[in-house]
């Protein structure tokens, strides 16, 4: 167990499992249930966590930590490209369906405007891989924010990307009838953007400061009270965020990263420190394929069963990795650098 791992907060590692849980329910529960609106919490929350992490009081690492950034998301944004490509080319050849389809999802018509701003992802299947694109081109702003030194504008970006977000995806119907495309809001810009410059900011203002135990359970106090506040709001206009999934994040983020001591040494011995990333990246294959096998009784048992294999799945090629790491090592040279660095690298949203 390095010293880094030993230092990680295995509570905010659940908490990731928790959000990526939510996804789950997102895509394969769906509106079935009362309390959809509690969904919402999830990719929000992603974002938030992702800027907490890129904070450092130091210039010259906070540039370094910036640009590292870019290329981790790169990296695991074209592992999720790789997976979902593969997993519908050999579902168009087990349905015994033609390929042109397939092939002409590989192509952007637009790459400014679909890759850019509508973060499109370039599969069929691998739809909530948008997520990854718009935390690629957050990265980039991200780079030249902190390169220029011009992080100072997070204090406008926030409420104005909120802003703008709430108004034309939900809050301009209530005065007008609007057909404005989820992917026009839904995206880097208004969506990613905001709340990574949250995590971003909390970072700068707390990181390193301790938590009194009367703060945290306020923390939490108002974390849950805003989380189910989303259905309330949910009344009033239908969304993918709401004010109330904002404020529930930041509260509950608070409150995780304010927890400490307790070692995660088995967690990480098991399962890494990648698997809520790697849930992420899975569930929709896991659940369309155990669609096609199976019939559930309910779509919560469908979430759960799509949780449990996409950990199995995860756990399966975490061990063999282990098992192989060490040969891999032996040959030596460039083959070792590599494999020393993919062990150490952090996951795209910590």
């Amino acid at each position: 167990m390095s010293t880094a791992l030993a230092r990680r907060n295995i509570w905010l590692d659940l908490y990731k499992i928790f959000l990526a849980f939510l996804v789950i329910c997102i895509h394969f529960a769906g509106e079935a249930y009362g309390h959809f609106p509690l969904y919402r919490l999830a990719v929000p929350g992603f974002f938030m966590i992702s800027g907490y992490f890129m904070y450092h009081q130091d210039e010259q690492k906070r540039l370094e930590k910036a640009k590292a950034f870019i290329y981790r998301n790169l990296r695991y944004m074209l592992i999720g490209f790789g997976i979902y490509i593969l997993y519908d080319f050999v579902m168009c050849y087990i349905k015994g369906n033609g390929v042109g389809y397939f092939f002409t999802t590989l192509f952007y018509e637009d790459l400014f405007l679909d890759f850019f701003i509508l973060n499109t992802p370039i599969t069929y299947s691998g739809y909530q891989l948008w997520f990854l694109i718009a935390l690629f081109v957050v990265s980039l702003i991200h780079y030249a924010l902190t390169k220029y030194q011009k992080l100072r504008h997070y204090w406008w970006i926030i409420p104005a990307g909120i802003a703008i977000y709430l108004f034309f995806q939900g809050y301009m119907k209530l005065f007008q009838y609007t057909d404005m495309p989820i992917r026009y809001t839904r995206n880097a810009l208004f969506f990613g953007l905001p709340n990574f410059a949250i995590g971003y900011l909390t970072a700068k203002r707390t990181k390193g400061k301790e938590v009194s135990l009367q703060k945290r359970l306020l923390f939490l106090a108002l974390g849950i009270s805003f989380f189910f506040l989303q259905i309330l709001e949910s009344k009033l206009i239908v969304m993918e965020q709401y004010v109330s999934t904002v404020l529930a994040n930041y509260f509950l983020l608070r409150f995780f990263l304010s927890l400490k001591g307790v070692r995660g040494d088995l967690y990480y011995r098991v399962f890494g420190k990648n698997l809520s990333f790697y849930i992420y990246i899975l569930h929709v294959a896991v659940g369309i394929t155990l669609g096609e096998l199976f019939s559930f009784p309910t779509p919560m048992a469908k979430c759960v069963a799509v949780l449990l294999l996409s950990i199995g799945l995860y756990g399966c090629a975490f061990w063999v990795w282990k098992l192989l790491k060490k040969p891999a090592r032996a040959l030596g040279g460039k083959i070792s650098a590599v494999v020393d660095r993919l062990d150490k690298e952090e996951p795209p949203v910590d």
